[in-house]
Parts: C-alpha cells; structure tokens; sequence
C-alpha cells in the first residue's frame, strides 16, 4: 500500500501503455490467421488454451442454470430500458439553399468479447449493440467461455453465434474471415494488444487495461467504503484503488482493512489525503479513473469531469452487474476523452446534403477553393 500526497499532493495518473514485446506477439498472430485463417486460429487455440473448438462457431441454445440465465436477463432488461432513450436521433434543418441532415446509422456486423464464464460482460456489449440495430454479433470468447448459460444468454439477446476462440487469433478471426466492422470488449494484455494491431483495420471501443477505481469517502464507516475497493482489487495484481478523504482517521481505518483483507492476488491500494471536496474534484479529474465511488459528500460525483463511471453511496460491483449501465468502462486515465459503452458505441453519424433550392454560398466555397489551390474545386463551384 502506498500513501501519495499525504496532505494535498497531486495523484499519478494511471495510464499504462501496451508493452511493445506484447504488440510485436500479436502482430505474428494476426498475420498468421490472415494468412492461414481457421487453421492458424485452432492452433493457436490448442497452443494457448490446450483445447480447441470442433467448430468455429457455435450457435446460441437454451441450456444451462436457469437461476443464473434468469438472473442475466433481468439485468438486461434493466439495461435495455435506460439505453433505448440513449440512442441518437440526429438532425436536420434548411438552410442556404440546402436540406441538412445527420442520420446515425448502426455498425453492420460486431465481435463482441467477453472474458471467459463473464455472462455479465455478455449483457453490457450485447445490450447496446443489439439497441443500436446491429444486424450481425458474434460474441468471441475462450473456449470455455462458451458455456451453457452463456449460450443461452446469447440467444435470448439476437447473438447471430459464439465463436470459442479466446485471445488475439479468435479476434483476428472474427476481423478478417467473419467480415465484422467493429470489436469491443474487456480483456486482458494480449486482448487490448490485438485491438490495438486490429484497430487498422475495424473499429474498436477502446483500449480497457485493468480495472481501476477511486473512492472518496467523507462521513461513512470505513468497512462500507472498502467493499467496491477490495471487490475490485480482486480483478488481480495488475489492478488498482485509490482512497481519498479529508478524514485522517478514515484513511488510517481504510489502510488497516487493505492490510487485513489483502491476499496476493490484489492489486495495490494508494490513499490521498485532501483538504476537501474541491481539492478531491482536482485530484479525481487529473486520474480519471475507470470507476469512482462517492460515499457521503455526493456533491463530488457530479462535479467530476473525468470518470468513466460513478456509483454514490453504492459499491462499484453493484454498478458492475445490476444498476443499468454498462461496466466496458474507459482505463488507462482515458476517461478524460471518452466515456462509458452506449448504444452510440455501434452506431456512426452520416451527414447528408440535398440541394433544394439556390446554392447560396457557392460563392464562398469557390473563394476558399481558390485560396487552397484548388482549381477544379473551383470549377465545381460555378452555376
């Protein structure tokens, strides 16, 4: 545990880059399954997960805990009921001479990857792409990630199938010899490493590294305001707490928690001591943390400019897997340029243009066309 700015002083902003040794293996990879296509995935899937599929695609059925599928699908249509009023709607208006419109337009077709047996994963992605109007999804995951409720899940949210093929080989699968436009999903190194070499040639949601969290917490008991912190910790060591307070005492009680609870596969806890609530805002904005818990001054969470996702007076896991919004959460301190997965992820806005009536600023146009040296730019411009 480490203690930073006892008394003001500014956090470190947590963003990590993707070690070149990790992209460098990934690009092998990815050639490799351009090249050789199925072949070359199943056998990267027998080489890093020891089995192999029979198929490439399994198509979703019923079957599994129904207790757990029933579970999933609630959680879904919780979600499916708050994002349908997050879809665009677009734009238009008259204006010189010309009809303008912004219409938003789904992806066609998505890859979808959910970590092995994380049916809720499978809810936050499918969710919104299937709200969006995506036509096809398929949704890659290890090859035990395809389990029985996972399946079913998937059928009851339009997945066109499961591809059983983990890592950077079944994303590049997906890419180059499924046709889809678009990947997004958690994952671990290798995962974000193949977005990265892929987001040449598709879309991609973003880079999510591991899972971060800042709390602040003013007025509340301790072990309240250490269950969203060691519930993430738990993600492994790779992840990483903040906890922030005015209150001395709270952080002393915080740091004794940590020191009971830790085991070795938690990540590390870092405490700031702030003068306030201003200086916690300042402090919060420069980390821009995946999640933030504010517990007792509520006023902080809606001053932050930079979170990916803010749960007051609740723990994280609670936002995590039930309240309604997607937990695929922006990492690596880029909060502070993008935002939480909504159904505009799978969605892009096309501007169009009809003449219906005088081109009233043709005149204008040919006069920058001139001044950028455009000549038959210019030529266009004439009546």
């Amino acid at each position: 545990m480490e203690r930073e700015g006892r008394e003001c002083g500014a956090a470190t902003r947590p963003g990590r880059a993707i070690p070149r040794d990790a992209i460098r293996a990934v690009e092998q990879i990815v050639d490799d399954v351009v090249a050789r296509g199925l072949d070359a995935a199943l056998e990267y899937s027998r080489r890093l997960d020891g089995t192999a599929p029979e198929k490439p695609l399994v198509e979703p059925r019923p079957g599994g805990s129904r207790e757990v599928v029933s579970a999933a699908l609630e959680i879904a249509r919780a979600l499916e009921t708050f994002y349908r009023k997050l879809v665009p709607s677009g734009a238009a208006d008259y204006y010189n001479g010309v009809l303008r419109l912004v219409v938003w337009k789904p992806v066609r077709a998505v890859a979808l990857y959910v970590p092995a047996r994380y049916i809720s994963t499978l809810v936050m992605l499918a969710v919104p792409a299937r709200v969006a109007g995506v036509e096809r999804v398929y949704v890659v995951t290890p090859p035990k990630g395809a389990a029985p409720e996972i399946l079913a899940v998937a059928r009851e949210l339009g997945v066109a199938a499961v591809v059983p093929l983990g890592g950077p080989h079944g994303l590049a699968y997906a890419a180059f010899h499924l046709g889809v436009d678009m990947i997004a999903g958690p994952g671990g190194l290798y995962v974000q490493a193949a977005k990265y070499v892929l987001s040449q040639y598709v879309g991609i949601d973003g880079i999510e590294g591991p899972t971060e969290l800042a709390v602040y917490a003013e007025g509340v008991d301790a072990e309240v305001a250490m269950r969203g912190v060691l519930a993430q910790l738990e993600h492994g060591p790779a992840s990483l707490a903040y906890f922030i307070s005015p209150d001395e005492r709270l952080i002393r009680r915080a740091e004794e928690i940590y020191a009971r609870e830790r085991t070795s596969s938690m990540g590390p806890l870092k405490t700031l001591r702030v003068a306030g609530a201003d200086e916690a805002v300042r402090v919060i904005d420069e980390i821009a943390p995946e999640h933030l818990e504010v517990w007792g001054r509520r006023e902080v969470a809606y001053r932050v400019r930079n979170a990916g996702a803010v749960s007051v007076n609740m723990p994280s896991p609670y936002l995590d897997y039930a309240a309604g919004i997607s937990h695929v959460l922006p990492t690596g301190g880029s909060a502070k340029w993008r935002g939480i997965i909504t159904p505009s992820t799978f969605m892009k806005p096309i501007g169009i243009a009809e003449a219906v009536g005088r081109l009233e600023l043709a005149r204008e146009a040919s006069v920058l066309a001139e001044y950028e040296g455009f000549a038959h730019h210019r030529k266009a411009l004439r009546p």
